[in-house]
């Protein structure tokens, strides 16, 4: 029985090696088929996967980085995005499309035509809950992506991000980490020289090159001091590193109303959006060649559609905002919808609990005002008797 077991398991050895591929580089042939005639490999060529990544010496091309972006396109088609708000979207293009390209993009610089290829997967997802290309955005990509304080939604640029992730690799390779690629480099390209001074080496493979190149991002004399001042408890953070490559964007006079987590996710998006004035009104159709009834179908003023007259100057919205605001021992004589917004903007400086009950009721209003003309203009439904 133990003879039996070991030919099993030597028989199954020999299987798996059989199965396993040898890549080799700088040697002689002759060396080549003795390796290759000892141990029973077959002899793989570049690129090739790992892990589901793509390896290679040379620099990665489209094609070879498309089963990213059709792995995203595949999982937005599974879900069941009908009942999906803004919000939901937005939560799912931050936790679940962009974590499918980090793996990636901790490894080799992406492709800029693939970095521009998720960023347009993760738009047309947001704005209309597919894949399919689409030039409908009620808002500009680069302003989803400033921080909240600035007027954004803190969505992550992809391409900002993989080059922090790149920097993360090199102070892995300044600190001399204790891996075998970081001691490879040192003992090959590096030779005890001076990271700051010496030339990236022209035979290095352009991986390898990518890394030495990030230097010339981080635009320093120190790059170890640098890279250093983006560690948190002695690890590298790639949040920092990304956050020191965005410009510094001054803060808005209304981020108090948006920011924070008192207020209903898709409440909160109806009210940024409506705060930069892209709320979907019928002046906004028109500009866009859709024709639609003009008149106000909250009231009976006669008035037609905008901005400005749904928020507060129609009857129905005014009626529930003014309400909502004696309810809260508040008497004031209602204005027009920027100095609301600024109003607010200033109630949310003093008194914090007043506050964040001030701006939860200021989102909920606005968001069911808008459902509530969305399915009378669309569907022919009142709500209000209910």
């Amino acid at each position: 029985m133990e003879v039996f077991s070991h030919f099993s398991e030597v028989s199954g050895l020999q299987a798996n090696m059989e199965k396993s591929s040898i890549y080799l580089a700088g040697v002689t042939q002759e060396v080549k088929d003795q390796i290759v005639d000892e141990m029973h490999f077959t002899v793989g060529e570049l690129p090739f996967k790992y892990l589901g990544v793509p390896l290679s010496s040379k620099k990665l091309n489209i094609q070879q980085c498309m089963p990213l972006v059709e792995k995203m396109v595949a999982r937005i088609k599974c879900w069941t995005t009908k009942f999906l708000s803004y919000s939901g979207r937005l939560q799912l293009i931050k936790s679940v499309l962009f974590e499918m390209q980090t793996y990636w993009a901790q490894v080799f610089l992406l492709p800029k035509k693939i970095t521009k290829l998720i960023t347009s997967v993760c738009r047309n997802f947001l704005w209309t809950g597919t894949a399919d290309t689409s030039r409908r955005a009620l808002v500009a990509w680069e302003r989803l992506c400033l921080p909240e304080s600035a007027g954004g939604l803190n969505i992550i640029d992809v391409y900002q991000w993989n080059r922090a992730a790149i920097c993360k690799l090199l102070w892995a390779l300044a600190a001399k980490k204790d891996t075998l690629w970081i001691q490879w480099i040192h003992s090959f390209y590096i030779k005890k020289r001076n990271l700051d001074e010496m030339l990236t080496p022209p035979q290095a493979s352009w991986l390898v090159r990518k890394i030495f190149d990030a230097r010339e991002w981080l635009n320093t004399t120190n790059t170890f001091a640098t890279l250093q001042s983006h560690c948190h408890k002695g690890k590298f953070s790639i949040k920092r590193a990304y956050q020191s490559f965005l410009p510094q964007w001054p803060n808005v006079t209304w981020k108090g109303i948006t920011m924070g987590a008192s207020t209903v996710p898709r409440h909160k998006f109806i009210t940024w959006l409506a705060i930069q004035r892209r709320l979907a009104t019928v002046d906004m159709l028109e500009k866009w060649g859709i024709k639609v009834k003009k008149k106000c179908v909250l009231c009976t003023s006669g008035r037609d559609e905008t901005l400005d007259h749904l928020l507060f100057d129609c009857a129905y919205s005014s009626r529930i905002w003014n309400s909502l605001l004696r309810w809260m021992g508040i008497n004031r004589q209602l204005t027009k919808w920027e100095d609301e917004v600024n109003w607010l903007a200033q109630q949310m400086k003093h008194n914090r609990a007043r506050a964040e009950i001030l701006k939860f009721l200021f989102a909920a209003t606005i968001y069911n005002v808008w459902i509530e003309r969305n399915c009378r203009r669309f569907q022919g439904v009142s709500h209000e008797s209910s």
